[in-house]
């Protein structure tokens, strides 16, 4: 670049640009498409590498725990192989994907592959090669995991959300080539409590700027807990987070915290542009939250 040259804007920067622009001219009360996620997994993580072995983790944020115990599934031979945890932003994208059309068809049953599909191509995800590659490994992870989550009462023992299978049924086929491994699934139906409990607390989200967002698990992350969390700030008090307890929820509590610091601050950047009622700033030792509306202006009453 030459001196005085202006940056050269990215895909993202692109995408970004074109989602806040959509976002900011709209007229009040107009009607734009939605995703939908649960409200406490609005708050807690799926890992964002390959955890590699790794059969089990808990996650906590407050009180929010979330645990993920990675499953099984039928091979040709009639044995069962073990499939890994799901992992990543398009794992996230993917549970965003069978949330909502559980909660848009009223139905725990969630036909996969053409739906996911269309979904995919509808946020500009590459399906070809080795993408959708990526993207079918964490079908067949999520299919097989194992789901608890819980909110923890101060004043007495934790309250159960969900404990059980994600999913308590599963249609599919074994792909062609032997060699691609698991099977496919083509439909999946959510356990009946994660169902109803999915009903019940369901968050509606702009899918415009999920779409924006789709690059980074982080920014994904971010945005779903800040529709959640702002809105709850009381208008008088502020509220401040510490780096360490942003470190614990959206990084490793052994990470380096310069590098964590420097990649949740671009996320948030890139978050906050494609929020922009959000009232958030970086101040010494953490974040401040001031009250903000949520993205979708009201919360929708879901499944009765």
């Amino acid at each position: 670049m030459t001196k005085g040259s202006k940056p050269k804007l990215t895909l993202v920067d692109y995408r970004l640009a074109q989602a806040r622009g959509e976002i900011l001219s709209r007229v009040w009360g107009e009607d734009f498409e939605k995703t939908y996620n649960h409200s406490l997994l609005c708050s807690v993580n799926l890992p964002y590498r390959n955890p590699g072995d790794v059969r089990s983790l808990t996650v906590s944020s407050g009180a929010v725990s979330l645990y993920l115990e990675a499953g099984k599934l039928p091979a040709r031979d009639g044995t069962w192989k073990p499939v890994g945890l799901p992992y990543g932003a398009r794992a996230r994208l993917l549970m965003l994907h069978l949330c909502s059309e559980a909660i848009k068809q009223r139905t725990p049953r969630v036909e996969v592959q053409n739906s996911f599909t269309a979904f995919a191509k509808d946020l500009g995800l590459s399906i070809n090669g080795q993408s959708l590659r990526s993207l079918r490994e964490q079908v067949t992870r999520m299919s097989a995991v194992r789901m608890g989550l819980s909110v923890i009462n101060r004043e007495g023992p934790p309250v159960q959300v969900f404990q059980n299978n994600l999913f308590t049924k599963l249609e599919g086929s074994f792909p062609a080539d032997p060699a691609q491994g698991s099977l496919w699934s083509s439909h999946v139906e959510f356990d009946a409590g994660f169902f109803a409990s999915l009903s019940k607390h369901a968050v509606p989200l702009d899918k415009a700027a999920i779409a924006a967002l789709k690059h980074s698990a982080r920014a994904l992350d971010i945005y779903c807990w800040l529709t959640t969390r702002l809105h709850r700030v009381d208008t008088r008090r502020p509220v401040k987070i510490k780096w360490t307890s942003l470190r614990y929820q959206f990084g490793t509590p052994n990470q380096k915290m310069g590098p964590f610091k420097r990649r949740f601050k671009e996320a948030l950047e890139q978050v906050l542009f494609v929020y922009p009622q959000a009232r958030v700033d970086v101040v010494y030792g953490g974040l401040k939250l001031d009250y903000s509306p949520p993205p979708v202006p009201k919360l929708e009453k879901m499944l009765g």
